[in-house]
């Protein structure tokens, strides 16, 4: 076995910690996104998040409040050193006849 070391970068893909280590990060990032007070009302719960492996889904009813979620993400995700991909950002709004406008905004880690 080698002796202990410090890893300042992250681990390497293919490390066998690796996904378990970045679902630990995503799901501190995920939880602090739902204490932001904004989303869509769904029965008594507030949504305003979806995630999927490194897929994440900000759910407002404006395009102010999917600003205000981006911002606080960014900020969170930050703080455990995980970054945006700007790349793989998209912006969209889900429209129905005489029923709730969606405003959806798509990105990845």
């Amino acid at each position: 076995m080698s002796s202990f070391f410090e890893n300042k970068t992250g681990l390497k893909h293919g490390d066998p910690l690796s996904p378990i280590l970045f679902n630990m990060a995503l799901q501190k990032v995920i939880q602090s996104i739902r204490m932001v007070p904004n989303g869509i009302k769904i029965g008594k719960e507030e949504l305003n998040v979806l995630a999927y492996a490194n897929d994440i889904a900000l759910i407002g009813k404006n395009e102010i409040e999917i600003r205000k979620l981006f911002v606080e993400s960014e900020n969170i995700a930050r703080k455990f050193r995980l970054q945006i991909s700007q790349e793989k950002t998209n912006y969209m709004i889900v429209e129905r006849k005489n029923s709730l406008t969606l405003y959806l905004l798509m990105w990845r880690i």
